[in-house]
């Protein structure tokens, strides 16, 4: 049965949705107690204090009044105590309370005679004092005076105190003055005379929170909390009455472990990997202790790290990094007493390097210059070279140029290092093409995972990049005949040859007699020994003694062999590959074998050690080419081209000269908008220094694990259960309805997976992206019709994929969504210059829409690979994005739509709510919870109660332009307060799903209801269908006849054959993976 936890509403009497949604029971009281549980993510109680005592006969037993006048009078009426204090009372309950609780009382200030002052309903919890066993030994000392209770520790609320004029949380701590946590003066916080308030303390695992009738006033994650202590009900010069005391003490948070399981095959050889875990708000803070095990229990050694934080300060996404051994079907992250904690940290630094050893692998990595890399070793033997970048463009040449190194991480089982540079040519002093190189190293793992992103800042009509790679040397120390290069080719296929094959006319013998034979080969069944052809040890990777241990006929052969000097695996088409090589410079290459899709997986080396490189999506992300130089040298190269320079250069011109129009092509072009500069690319490859040439079977073991690039995550049950990226649903089949919605689901999914074959979407700039639409008299997708073309993020395509692959875990969606998210994340989207932070809309060329626009580039997009795999390129992506809403003081997204002397304005800027408002507030919200920074809280904070305060909230303008201060992030509206409108964009472009997600973690009531009302009405203001709306309508309004017609309209037309469209897979996919979960078929 799918789980709400968080949004559960129970309604006070039943209602015509009462009967339609299994959550709601009419069993008030056991209900509203769980809610209140799972509302604060909290475990079930244990044990409860319900006696209030609060009545004459028993109010001596449970209660004891400390007071500054003696003149103060209790008295007891309807349950309730009644306490009239002519000075400071503090009303202590007896009790010393331990561990985890929840206090709840009803208490209310008189405000009905003369006398009476509507004044401090307080309270004191988890109160002791540090010079006494218990709070009454120095009762006397204190006198019932409020400034003596600064010698307690304590956590203190004054609600309505200093005369009805502030709201305050404290922390008690001993010492004199204690500081003002946080502090209410407007209104709604304070005191309403004769009012029964219901008040709630909660003392859990650090998070101590103060609600009043149900809303939280004050949420406050103590580092060393108060575990133990009395409660104290405080007032003065007041009036004031309390009833229905009770306190519960609850056990453990509910978390105990998150389950894990590898997407794609459980690999067979050790697995470097990273990956994100959520958790519910409250369940796991800094010093919870976490251990990675295995499905057994076997600990597996970790690096653990929070990647953000819930508003209460608990972690909301935990980074993870290990090397999980070959052969672990499955894993688990656990909640343990205490964590075992490794001290050695693999990289140090000098004043010129950082020196990387991770047990298997040592690296030198220069901390200026040009190379990213200077040596790798394997024990005592170096096997890589210096390493850096290349470029080649109107016949100059670039190489990488160091401006920038970091440390990002030292752990024990992971570090990270940040490499920020130039392409700079010394022959004419031009520097271009930043770029950021990450690499990855892991304790006790062969492989350096290498992230390779660059930005193109060139101009389209001049600059046209020839080659684009990374190279790296490698020492040749062997014989020729002992040095071996191979590429990883088809699925399962290896191609392997030595620089120097021991073959030819004759055959490579061992001259000695066959006892003395350094390896005599095997004799066949029955038969002679036979006489030893090295050839053989040479395929294997076996050394072949040096040439002087031959005689000379062997001799005179190894002279006469050829030797060849470079090697190239080349991918220029996404379905052919092709692998040749030469003897020198100077002299053609010889063609050995064709095919179609390679691996990307290459090695050089000899029988002392040597390097293998891969570049993941080596045949998608054509033109591309491993090539292998010098291998007759001490020492030859590896060139690893992502662009390859056997390929036509790189052509970034838009595709045509003119605009050809909205109306008639869908295409925004506006002149000088249709660049590249600013555009990005990443690619990742994995390094594996190696301690000899591994023979064929190694290559491909080494080729498949890395090709198979499995992921270890959480199950989609326990995301689902996280409420990570919001509310969505697990597949359920048992019903028909539910049948046929998880069918069409996948068949969308297969028709675009056969049209990506069918259409070839590859390519370096391409790989990843859907087109939009097709036209069905040609029997293409509209790959030439201005906006038709290429999707670029529209309706959110890439969250449909990642949805679908949350719900599902399937590894053919993983990669669909991964691919896209590099793409859009990257290539779609302005990284530098006067668009940074923005992207454009579908067109021919992924560049070519003049709508520059926020939600293309908004950090929405960059969550979900970010969260799942720790990547930290996506993170660089979301802080590009933060502070994208300045460029509104440059760059109007309705300029055209709606010009400001059509709708007036005096903001500094205008936007509409969505998809700008909401996609900007997706950034904030990000950045708020990855580094805390109360600015962009404040920034949504402001945003939602300005929306909230327009005319008609989201609905307010028929054309929907607000205007919008960058500065406060406050909206407004100049036009009739009676206009109203909406448009499909609002929430289709990923708003719906980021404001799932931020409520909850922010709380403002009034933008909450605005944002229901916008739900409940647009579907009478629209014709586009956003079954999402309707479906949270119908959930909050508990409107079943309504949820029907939802349904209605999302399962029209499901048993006809799909067309595609990717809108419209997009929205309906989102639609009902929403809608399931919400309001169940």
């Amino acid at each position: 049965m799918p789980a709400v936890p968080f949004f559960l509403h129970i309604p006070r009497k039943r209602g015509k949705f009462a009967g339609f949604c299994k959550y709601h029971n009419t069993i008030n009281q056991m209900i509203k107690r769980l809610l209140t549980l799972l509302l604060l993510a909290l475990p079930l109680a244990v044990s409860a204090k319900d006696v209030s005592g609060l009545d004459e006969k028993q109010f001596s037993k449970f209660w004891k009044v400390e007071s500054e006048s003696p003149d103060y009078s209790v008295s007891f009426k309807d349950g309730a105590c009644e306490i009239v204090a002519p000075k400071g009372l503090t009303l202590w309950y007896k009790e010393k309370m331990k561990g985890d609780v929840v206090i709840e009382y009803d208490a209310m200030v008189y405000n009905e005679k003369e006398g009476d002052r509507l004044s401090d309903l307080n309270c004191f919890w988890m109160a002791t004092d540090p010079k006494a066993k218990d709070v009454f030994k120095r009762s006397k000392e204190r006198g019932g005076v409020f400034a003596n209770c600064a010698q307690m520790k304590l956590y203190y609320v004054g609600f309505g105190g200093n005369y009805n004029s502030t709201t305050r949380f404290r922390r008690y701590t001993g010492e004199p003055d204690p500081a003002i946590i946080k502090e209410y003066t407007d209104p709604d916080h304070l005191l309403e005379g004769n009012h029964w308030y219901h008040i709630k303390l909660v003392s859990v695992k650090g998070r101590v929170q103060y609600w009043l009738d149900g809303k939280l006033l004050f949420d406050y994650n103590d580092a060393d909390p108060y575990t133990e202590g009395w409660f104290g009900f405080r007032t003065t010069l007041s009036r004031t009455a309390i009833k229905n005391f009770s306190y519960t003490k609850v056990v453990e948070p509910p978390f105990s472990e998150a389950p894990l399981h590898w997407i794609g095959n459980t690999p067979k050889l050790d697995r470097a990997v990273s990956f994100g875990v959520p958790f519910k708000q409250g369940e796991v803070t800094a010093k919870t202790a976490l251990q990675l095990q295995s499905a057994d229990g076997s600990a597996i050694t970790s690096d653990q790290w929070a990647m953000a934080k819930w508003p209460d300060g608990s972690i909301k996404w935990l980074g993870v990094a290990a090397v999980v051994p070959g052969g672990t079907d499955n894993a688990k992250l656990v909640k343990v007493k205490k964590a075992e904690t490794a001290e050695n940290r693999m990289i140090t630094e000098d004043a010129g390097s950082f020196i990387v050893n991770t047990g298997k692998v040592k690296a030198v990595i220069p901390k200026s210059g040009s190379n990213i890399i200077d040596a790798l070793w394997v024990g005592d033997t170096k096997v890589g070279g210096a390493a850096d970048l290349v470029a080649t463009e109107g016949g100059h040449s670039y190489t990488s140029k160091i401006s920038k190194i970091t440390l990002e991480q030292n752990g024990a089982v992971r570090g990270t290092i940040k490499i920020e540079g130039v392409h700079y040519s010394e022959e004419s002093g031009r520097e271009w093409l930043p770029f950021v190189v990450r690499m990855y190293f892991f304790k006790d793992s062969d492989q350096i995972r290498l992230v390779h992103s660059f930005i193109f800042d060139g101009d389209q009509d001049k600059d046209f990049i020839s080659s684009l790679g990374l190279r790296f040397r490698v020492p040749m120390r062997e014989q020729a005949y002992n040095r071996h290069i191979a590429f990883a080719t088809d699925k399962g296929k290896v191609w392997t040859e030595s620089v120097q094959p021991l073959h030819g006319r004759r055959v490579l013998t061992d001259p000695r007699p066959q006892g003395a034979q350094q390896r005599p080969a095997a004799a066949p069944q029955g038969g002679p020994r036979k006489q030893k052809d090295y050839q053989e040890d040479q395929e294997k990777g076996i050394r072949v003694p040096e040439p002087d241990y031959f005689d000379q006929k062997g001799q005179f052969l190894i002279k006469n062999w050829a030797c060849w000097d470079s090697f190239r695996l080349s991918q220029l088409t996404d379905n052919s590959w092709s692998i040749r090589k030469k003897t020198q410079e100077d002299r053609p290459w010889i063609g050995t074998l064709t095919g179609e899709r390679a691996a990307g997986y290459a090695f050089a080396g000899d029988v002392s050690g040597g390097l293998g490189v891969s570049l993941k999506y080596f045949w998608q992300l054509y033109p591309s080419t491993i090539e292998i130089t010098d291998a007759r040298s001490d020492e030859a190269t590896i060139n690893v081209w992502l662009w390859s320079p056997e390929s036509e250069p790189m052509d970034l011109r838009h595709y045509d000269t003119v605009a050809h129009d909205l109306e008639a092509s869908y295409e925004d072009v506006q002149e000088g908008m249709s660049t590249p500069y600013g555009i990005a690319k990443t690619n990742t490859l994995v390094l594996v220094p190696q301690a000899a040439f591994p023979g064929r079977e190694g290559i491909l073991a080494t080729a498949e694990l890395l090709e198979e690039d499995s992921q270890m995550l959480p199950t989609p049950q326990y995301l689902h259960d996280s409420r990570a990226f919001g509310i969505w649903s697990l597949p359920d089949r048992s019903n028909d309805k539910r049948v046929a919605v998880e069918n069409r689901l996948n068949e969308i999914i297969s028709v675009y997976q056969k049209n990506v074959e069918e259409f070839k979407w590859y390519g370096f700039w391409n790989f990843g992206d859907f087109m939009h639409s097709m036209d069905d008299v040609r029997g293409v997708w509209n790959y030439d019709i201005g906006g038709f073309a290429w999707d670029n993020t529209e309706l959110a395509s890439n969250m449909w994929l990642w949805y679908m692959f949350l719900r599902s875990g399937r590894e053919d969606i993983w990669d669909m969504a991964v691919a896209m998210s590099r793409h859009t994340t990257e290539v779609d989207v302005y990284h530098i210059g006067p668009y940074a932070g923005l992207g454009s809309r579908h067109n021919v060329s992924h560049w070519g829409c003049g709508a520059k626009e926020a939600r293309i580039g908004q950090a929405a997009w960059n969550r979900f690979l970010y969260y799942l795999t720790t990547d930290e390129r996506s993170g660089d992506l979301m802080d590009e994005s933060k502070d994208s809403e300045q460029l509104l003081y440059k760059i109007d997204p309705m300029r055209l739509a709606a010009p400001r002397s059509e709708t007036p304005c005096t903001a500094p800027a205008r936007l509409r709510i969505g998809p700008d408002w909401l996609g900007y507030a997706g950034n904030w919200m990000t950045r708020w919870e990855r580094t805390g920074e109360k600015h962009y809280y404040d920034m949504i904070i402001a945003g939602m109660k300005s929306i909230a305060a327009l005319p008609n909230g989201l609905l307010t303008g028929k054309v929907k332009v607000l205007g919008f201060d960058p500065a406060t992030g406050v909206l407004s509206w100049e036009g009739d307060p009676a206009s109203i409108g909406t448009n499909h964009l609002m929430t289709i472009m990923g708003g719906f799903e980021i404001m799932t997600e931020m409520q909850d973690m922010i709380n403002v009531p009034e933008f909450n209801a605005a944002w229901l009302d916008h739900a409940r009405r647009y579907h009478t203001m629209s014709g586009f269908r956003v079954g999402r709306l309707n479906a949270y309508a119908a959930w909050k309004d508990h409107d079943a006849d309504f949820a029907r017609k939802t349904w209605d309209e999302l399962l029209r037309g499901i048993d006809r054959p799909y067309h595609p469209n990717t809108n419209g897979a997009a929205t309906w996919s989102l639609d009902v993976i929403y809608s399931l979960e919400v309001i169940p078929l």
